[in-house]
């Protein structure tokens, strides 16, 4: 999107380096924000993914079953 706003500012006279400029999205703005502040209160982070977590919930924590990528629909 950044080297969008470039080409258009350049076609209109107006230098305007993307590199330099980047925007980050305010959403990942405020992901870095709470992971410094979980950081920094010693929280950890979850260590399993989402489709771990719900097999979990789903099957019990002992009785989960891994299941392969190609495996999955």
């Amino acid at each position: 999107m950044t080297c969008e706003l470039q080409s258009t500012l350049e076609a209109s006279g107006i230098e305007w380096p993307a590199l330099r400029n980047h925007i980050p999205s305010m959403a990942h703005v405020i992901q870095l924000a709470l992971g410094a502040l979980m950081s920094s209160l010693g929280v950890k982070g979850r260590t399993e993914s989402w489709e771990d977590h719900e097999r979990d919930q789903q099957f019990g924590e002992n009785e989960s079953i891994h299941i392969g990528k190609s495996q999955r629909l």
